[in-house]
């Protein structure tokens, strides 16, 4: 839980604090901008959406056979172990089931510090370990026994990268920085609050079971994670078509989707990256789709035709 302070030893803080910036800002200017701006920094990276960095493909043997996507990706919420001997943290979503057309499969979502990737990056033991790590929280939480192999798909994100940063930015538990503890200026004073006043947002915590021993270095330690139950959804027919050039050159990709329970675009969620793109309307239709070209995500227009119930969206190409 955050700090606990009685009012007054709150606000002897808060002044302390503002006396010492004031001093700063009057005797040392130079080093009073690098203060605020390193921690203004800090508060940017930790306000940063998680970002994917490496998909691998797997298979479940058990309860029931199937392929298992895994995006692992790298957001600063997540803490980075202070040591070696620390166990290494995550951020997981939930289990999802995907349903596209011929193709059934599970998606997680799981975020690492970045500089933990980055390590992994420089050696790949040690991201054979992380992704490992991975694997084995999963088998863990969902009662799941996959296979020991897998291998990594040649595109960063399996998916749309709306919905792994909605996945991912649920509530989430990390362990909390105290006043005491020091951290950044931004941390500290977040932690300090009134008595008995109710906390402005939801505490964050690591996950650990009560009574639980220290673990040791390279167990889990789980941020976040509840299982999704799929809302039953149609795939909705469509047709998908590349204009060329007369070199041959893609230069258009033309995607229809028949939606005849949909009477307004308003009811429709579009999601698109450069690879792939995701058409839903809540608890009725679901279309996931990966794309031929990669194309120029923010600049793709979509129309719907009240009449034909066809929603048309048009992608160009890189």
């Amino acid at each position: 839980m955050a700090a606990s302070l009685p009012q007054q030893d709150m606000l002897d803080q808060v002044n302390q604090l503002w006396s010492m910036l004031d001093d700063m800002s009057q005797t040392d200017p130079e080093s009073y901008q690098k203060f605020i701006k390193r921690h203004l920094q800090e508060g940017v990276e930790q306000c940063a959406p998680p970002a994917p960095h490496t998909c691998l493909e797997t298979r479940i043997l058990d309860p029931e056979e199937g392929v298992l996507y895994i995006n692992l990706c790298g957001w600063s919420r997540v803490p980075a172990p202070k040591s070696d001997s620390e166990p290494v943290p995550l951020s997981a979503g939930k289990l999802e089931q995907v349903d596209e057309g011929n193709e059934r499969y599970k998606l997680m979502n799981v975020a690492y510090n970045p500089k933990v990737l980055k390590r992994g990056e420089e050696d790949g033991i040690e991201m054979d370990q992380l992704i490992r790590l991975a694997m084995k929280y999963i088998e863990q939480e969902y009662q799941l026994r996959l296979t020991h192999s897998y291998k990594l798909a040649s595109y960063k994100l399996k998916g749309c990268a709306t919905r792994m940063k909605q996945s991912l930015a649920g509530p989430a538990k990390t362990k909390p920085q105290t006043a005491e503890s020091g951290g950044s200026l931004l941390q500290q004073i977040s932690c300090l609050r009134v008595k008995g006043e109710p906390e402005s947002s939801p505490s964050i915590e690591l996950f650990t079971e009560k009574g639980s021993k220290p673990r040791k270095a390279g167990f889990i330690e789980v941020l976040s994670s509840t299982e999704l139950e799929p809302a039953p959804v149609q795939t909705p027919s469509y047709h998908l078509s590349v204009s060329k050039d007369e070199n041959g050159r893609a230069t258009r990709i033309q995607l229809n989707v028949h939606l005849p329970e949909v009477s307004s675009v308003s009811e429709c969620d579009l999601c698109i990256s450069q690879d792939d793109v995701l058409i839903e309307v809540p608890d009725r239709y679901r279309l996931h789709l990966n794309l031929p070209e990669s194309v120029h995500e923010d600049v793709v227009t979509a129309k719907f035709s009240q009449r034909s119930r066809v929603l048309c969206v048009t992608m160009p190409v890189l």
